[in-house]
């Protein structure tokens, strides 16, 4: 490993420290200037070479990445022309008034085992030039490699710490202070990350907390508190982690050897531990490494948050869409500051099939019949493996079903996730298959503004349903096999 200084020039006080595997591009390091000091929104250095084994350079070396012109820095090695402790570069952001200086402090062989970037010290916030607090362990997470982050998420979770802090919540009963619906914000002021917390237990039957990554679960968290029908499949759809308390006879046996390993043990209804990771489409799996960092951090906070409750802080009057929101500041000082809110924006579709003039006068020329459908696009309750995710992922079935007679006309398996496209592209393959044009098309809540677009070129009518004929079909479904279904 080689390390090297880097020093913003126009705030000098501004630097990282960094370690770099031996034979690493200057491509590389390019890029790693850029995430460790937030720049990524930029586009890439021009690096100049001004001092070279310990002595001035006489010839100002210019070279960019990836540019033919000039030396080709994926080939060119820092470790080549910084050699000697001392040796200095320029790195100027194109088209940007940001440059650094570069400076080799050692080449020698480091204790570190890593064979990734590093950055092992730092100071500044290069946006404000403040001399704020850098969080390392945020850049590391930026500048390792995917083959790194895959170790980190491979890596033995600390179960043991969870647990037990997670076994001191359930002591305080949050279900006692805490709504389903009264959901507090954490706020982690050291990595700027927000996840939504609801408590689960105040109607006696479900014990536990449900937390939302802002962006990939808001969308769950919102459907689940503002919408009164959710779908059959809601669940398969789910963004979320979780921790249950759950009866003995509920864990499966490998959560139950998981608490045992710890020598733990737990007695009575609703005591026993238990953790989930939910990912749209996949079936429900144990939280990997990185998961079990965030719940460690998230029950050790709504501690803290249950026992302010019980001191006497009181939820506040809210609109939809506003969370009060708990702020972790840099010293883990936690401080309710602020109301969150979200703002919720109708989605808008669009006609997503390429749909030519020759295919729309030809479906219209078949003749009108007084069909009525159901048309549904649903999560099997069925899991299989994936080449693309180490999950089991649940398939889609798009199904068309005739009503009155329960006949499916059409249907068809294809893979996660259920989106917009996806439903339209199925529904006018299965429209293109019939020999007449049905009168209506049945579909539900869910689908029918996704299909709205698409309805109105082809000139369907759509209805909004239930789909009690579908939803029978589903009932049998659901207890055939798999085999027989791809049959």
């Amino acid at each position: 490993m080689i390390q090297l200084h880097i020093e913003s020039k126009k705030k000098p006080e501004i630097y990282r420290k960094l370690l770099l595997p031996k034979n690493s591009s200057f491509s590389r390091l390019d890029e790693i200037i850029l995430l460790s000091f937030d720049l990524d929104g930029a586009d890439y250095f021009d690096f100049e070479m001004v001092k070279k084994d310990g002595r001035e350079s006489k010839d100002k070396i210019c070279f960019l990445p990836k540019n033919d012109t000039d030396l080709d820095t994926d080939e060119e090695l820092v470790d080549e022309w910084l050699r000697k402790p001392g040796d200095e570069a320029i790195a100027q952001v194109i088209d940007y008034s940001d440059s650094f200086t570069i400076r080799l402090e050692s080449n020698e062989d480091l204790s570190t085992n890593s064979e990734s970037p590093l950055c092992i010290a730092g100071v500044g916030n290069i946006h404000t030039g403040k001399l704020d607090k850098i969080n390392l362990e945020e850049i590391n997470e930026l500048i390792e490699d995917e083959e790194a982050i895959s170790l980190l998420e491979n890596l033995e979770p600390n179960y043991l710490i969870l647990l037990e802090l997670t076994n001191d919540l359930k002591k305080l009963k949050p279900w006692q202070y805490f709504r389903d619906d009264e959901v507090v914000a954490i706020h982690f002021e050291d990595v700027d990350y927000k996840v939504l917390v609801s408590v689960m237990g105040a109607g006696g039957e479900e014990f536990g907390l449900m937390i939302f990554d802002m962006e990939l679960g808001y969308n769950s968290l919102s459907k689940i508190l503002y919408e009164k029908n959710l779908s059959s499949d809601f669940s398969y759809g789910l963004n979320a982690l979780t921790v249950n308390f759950v009866d003995r006879e509920e864990l499966d046996q490998a959560d139950y050897l998981l608490i045992k390993d710890y020598g733990l043990s737990f007695r009575g209804k609703k005591n026993w531990i238990q953790f989930r990771s939910y990912l749209e489409g996949t079936h429900p799996e144990r939280p990997n490494y990185l998961e079990v960092e965030l719940l460690i951090d998230v029950v050790s906070r709504m501690i803290n948050i249950t026992e302010a409750r019980k001191d006497g802080w009181e939820y506040p009057q809210l609109e939809e869409h506003q969370y009060p929101t708990f702020k972790v500041q840099m010293d883990g000082e936690l401080q309710e500051i602020y109301i969150l809110q979200i703002n919720m924006s109708k989605p808008t579709y669009e006609c997503y099939e390429e749909i030519s003039m020759f295919e729309k006068a030809k479906y219209k020329k078949k003749p009108k019949s007084a069909l009525q459908v159901e048309y549904d696009v649903f999560y099997m309750p069925f899991g299989v493996e994936s080449e693309e995710t180490n999950r089991t992922v649940y398939p889609i079935a798009g199904l068309l079903v005739e009503r009155g007679s329960n006949l499916v006309i059409e249907h068809e398996l294809f893979p996660m996730p259920k989106t917009p496209p996806n439903a339209q592209g199925v529904l006018w393959a299965f429209l293109q298959g019939l020999e007449v044009r049905p009168s209506k098309v049945f579909v539900s809540k869910e689908l029918s503004p996704m299909l709205q677009p698409l309805a109105k070129i082809i000139g369907v009518e759509l209805v909004e349903s239930e789909l009690p004929y579908i939803r029978e079909v589903r009932e049998f479904m659901n207890n055939m096999s798999m085999d027989l279904i791809e049959e």
